[in-house]
């Protein structure tokens, strides 16, 4: 489907609540499998999840020291999207 916004990946689309200021992305899966979407964005500072009786951090050291993993697929595996560009140069700049 050429109007896939996410051609090459296991996401099926994204739905973003907001209350306020708080923001949540909620990643639907194009299988029945949740994991591999969210290691597919653009940085480490995504790869959280919560579930029914579980909360996961792939990098629990560096999320507390607030620093930042690239995915590297996301930034040389293929053409660098503004949209990833953006959200990089977002969580860089909050530190």
């Amino acid at each position: 489907n050429n109007d896939d916004p996410y051609p090459y990946s296991h996401i099926q689309s994204v739905f973003i609540l907001r209350r306020g200021t708080s923001k949540i992305d909620v990643v639907v899966s194009k299988t029945s499998i949740a994991i591999p979407p969210i290691f597919q964005y653009h940085s480490a500072v995504l790869f959280n999840f919560l579930t029914a009786d579980a909360v996961f951090c792939a990098y629990p050291e560096l999320m507390l020291r607030r620093e930042l993993l690239a995915n590297p697929f996301a930034v040389y595996g293929q053409a660098l999207k503004r949209s990833t560009l953006q959200a990089l140069l977002k969580y860089h700049h909050r530190g």
